[in-house]
């Protein structure tokens, strides 16, 4: 067993409300102002070199690079899985959700993460800053079963504590598991793209591995360990057909760098095909943990769709 928590917020719209194609990076953008407001005692610009930084929630959850000491690049700790792709308008008094995943030691601060996004409907959400309150958190269980947590529009309703455990689930014979990327999947090849064209099941399978492996090393003590060497002939050996595959295409303006950066990414299905069994632990959790760049924004983010039995 080791720490998650994948939580449901809910919040209800206090003005109309309209989010662009892909929201993760304004979900990502106004949590992490509020997270700051809430954690950070210095008020600095910049965690780096804070005497805090070792103990402090927003560095821990929102800046890990300030944690780590150099060599490979540590990521984050959370993963907030927004809305369907697709230009979202909200009316006012209508209630909107998205999720939100902690990982590891993270899971000890959820209650800091929970402050913040208590806090974020009333800095305001789109560029527009229009307002919403968070009225309802709800836990999403491995099983797929909803447990309800808070209700802050229900002053009677009982509260409960999250049950922050998952496990890497025992493989499943098969050879073939049908694929749907229900967010941008961006792989990078020598800072390039992987376009859906050129999308191979090694390049998946070991994006796939690579970002659990990651995790566990920077904030997953419990996971169990990741063997590439025993999986490397699976993922060389596996293919990709039935591909119906498209390019999502989207930016996000970065405050720090004053730009637009780039982070289009592959969306569709596809069906893996190989002996795919020492695997499907890794594609059974990575629906959580995500795979590819940018998956604190929900990018990478997929469903499997069918396991078929082996043949």
């Amino acid at each position: 067993m080791f720490p998650l928590v994948k939580l449901r917020l809910t919040f209800r719209a206090l003005q109309d409300m309209n989010f662009s194609a892909y929201a993760g990076s304004t979900l990502r953008g106004i949590f992490g102002k509020s997270l700051r407001r809430v954690s950070c005692l210095a008020q600095r610009a910049d965690c780096k070199g804070c005497a805090a930084v070792s103990s402090c929630p927003y560095a821990e959850i929102f800046e890990n690079g300030a944690l780590s000491n150099g060599g490979d690049e540590v990521p984050n700790p959370y993963v907030i899985e927004p809305f369907d792709i697709g230009v979202k308008n909200i009316g006012r008094g209508t209630e909107f959700s998205f999720n939100f995943l902690l990982f590891g030691k993270a899971v000890g601060k959820m209650s800091y993460a929970l402050l913040a996004w208590s806090k974020t409907g009333n800095m305001g959400f789109t560029k527009e800053r229009t307002q919403a309150r968070l009225i309802r958190v709800d836990q999403i269980c491995a099983d797929g079963s909803v447990r309800p947590l808070y209700d802050f529009e229900n002053a009677d309703a009982e509260t409960f504590e999250a049950q922050p455990c998952a496990d890497l689930p025992p493989p499943v014979e098969t050879d073939a598991v049908e694929i749907k990327l229900t967010t941008p999947l961006r792989i990078q090849h020598d800072g390039h793209p992987v376009r859906p064209e050129n999308l191979t099941a090694k390049d998946f399978l070991t994006a796939l591995v690579r970002r659990q492996q990651n995790m566990a090393k920077h904030h997953i003590s419990d996971f169990p360990p990741v063997d590439f060497d025993r999986l490397r002939p699976a993922i060389n050996g596996a293919e990709i057909t039935d591909a119906a595959l498209r390019w999502f295409d989207w930016a996000r303006y970065s405050s720090r760098q004053k730009t637009r950066i780039a982070l289009g990414g592959v969306v569709g299905t596809f069906t893996l095909r190989g002996d795919l069994t020492p695997l499907t632990p890794y594609l059974i959790a990575g629906r959580d943990f995500h795979v590819g760049k940018s998956a604190v924004l929900g990018m990478g983010k997929y469903e499997i769709t069918r396991i078929f039995d082996r043949n």
